[in-house]
C-alpha cells in the first residue's frame, strides 16, 4: 500500500481507525448537553447566619457541625462554606417563592428582629457587597410598611 511494507501499513490502517472511533466518540458527546449544578453548596440564610456566629465567637468546628447538620452536607463541603463565611463571603440560600418579595421578606426579619438574617438574605439573593446590604437594610428600617 502506497510502497509501504506490511507491518507500516497495517499499523497506519490501525491508527487511521483509532482517531476515527476517537472523533466519533467526541462528535456523539458534543451533541449531549451537561449541566451541573453545584446543590451541595446551597444553605439556607439562617444556617449560614448562626454559622457566621459561632465562626465570629472563634469556634470554627462547631459552625461546620451544624452546617453538616442542618445542610445534610459532607464534612468537606461543610468546611467550604465555613471557610467561605469566615472569609466574608454568603452563599445562595435556597430559593423561596411563596413569600413575596425580598423587600418583604426582609422586613418581616426586622419586625422580628434578625437584621443579621436580613443583610445575609440580601447578599445571597442579589448579590451585594457587605456595605451595599446593610445600606439596603437599613433603608427599609427606616421607613414605614406600606
Amino acid at each position: 500500500m502506497f510502497g509501504l511494507d506490511t507491518v507500516t501499513s497495517i499499523l497506519l490502517i490501525l491508527l487511521l481507525v483509532i482517531v476515527g472511533v476517537g472523533i466519533g466518540r467526541w462528535a456523539r458527546r458534543r451533541r449531549v448537553t451537561r449541566i451541573y449544578v453545584g446543590l451541595d453548596h446551597i444553605t439556607p440564610v439562617d444556617v449560614q447566619v448562626r454559622a457566621h456566629d459561632l465562626i465570629e465567637a472563634g469556634r470554627f468546628s462547631d459552625a461546620v457541625e451544624l452546617i453538616r447538620a442542618e445542610s445534610q452536607v459532607s464534612r468537606q463541603i461543610a468546611v467550604e462554606v465555613a471557610e467561605v463565611l469566615r472569609g466574608g463571603g454568603v452563599l445562595p440560600g435556597f430559593p423561596v417563592f411563596d413569600e413575596g418579595d425580598l423587600t418583604t421578606r426582609v422586613r418581616r426579619l426586622l419586625e422580628a428582629g434578625n437584621r443579621k438574617q436580613a443583610v445575609f438574605l440580601t447578599r445571597s439573593t442579589e448579590e451585594m457587597s457587605q456595605a451595599e446590604a446593610e445600606a439596603f437594610v437599613d433603608s427599609l428600617s427606616r421607613e414605614p410598611n406600606t
